[in-house]
């Protein structure tokens, strides 16, 4: 115990650069994916099938290929097929991005699926425009009815963030990397990590409780008055 500790002072800024990596990856990752997230839930919901198809297809491409696998794609195979190359903090960004706002697009769709069809029907009969419609009355609630689901989905992408160190992000894996290459102290070292991602996940997962419990998620009519 007391070795780990001294671990810990010692490498503690080394960690804490880490674990901020960690959280910039996570929090821009996110905010990517809310905004792309929606424009392909709505583009799930189209009329038009040349919009419906490609959108269908990036929400299951993206929901249903590893982390590891989109990372390797974007970082690696992208400067060949686009000719696109990303330092390794951006292809980690991306890929971050692809996934969660695959899981978030379904989200959207079942918050916008969710709301009260008489609403829609009274929007319609008062003129509204579809845009408008969509708008004004069901998206916010479609929105704060996908807020437990947003949450959930920050603390997802806070954990997939390890596996960005196997392209050389220097996140808080990585940095434990770097230190156990130092060291030789492989079990200490990682175990003691392990441990900072419990903490970090256990406080972040225990707000998302809270915030789910006590945010007006259900029965939200604010916009459509």
């Amino acid at each position: 115990m007391q070795r780990t500790l001294n671990i810990l002072l010692e490498y503690r800024d080394a960690l804490l650069y880490g674990l901020g990596i960690t959280f910039t990856l996570s929090v821009l990752a996110m905010a990517l994916a809310l905004v792309v997230g929606l424009v392909a839930a709505l583009g799930t919901i189209s009329r038009h099938k040349l919009i419906r198809y490609p959108a269908v297809f990036y929400v299951e491409f993206c929901r249903n290929t590893p982390i590891l696998v989109q990372l390797v794609w974007v970082h690696y195979a992208w400067p060949e097929l686009f000719g696109l190359k990303f330092t390794s903090f951006y292809s980690s960004l991306i890929a971050l991005m692809l996934q969660t706002s695959g899981y978030l697009a379904e989200e959207y769709r079942g918050g916008i699926e969710g709301v009260d069809k008489g609403q829609v029907e009274a929007g319609t009969s008062l003129g509204m425009t579809p845009s408008r419609l969509m708008a004004k009355i069901v998206l916010p609630q479609a929105i704060m009815r996908s807020v437990p689901g947003m949450l959930n989905q920050f603390v997802t992408c806070f954990k997939s963030t390890s596996i960005v160190s196997v392209i050389a992000v220097p996140d808080l894996m990585y940095q434990a990397g770097l230190i156990v290459s130092a060291t030789f102290l492989t079990m200490p070292i990682y175990t003691l990590v392990a441990v900072i991602y419990f903490v970090v996940v256990f406080a972040i997962s225990s707000l998302v409780r809270w915030l789910t419990r006590h945010l007006p998620t259900a029965g939200y009519y604010g916009a459509a008055r």
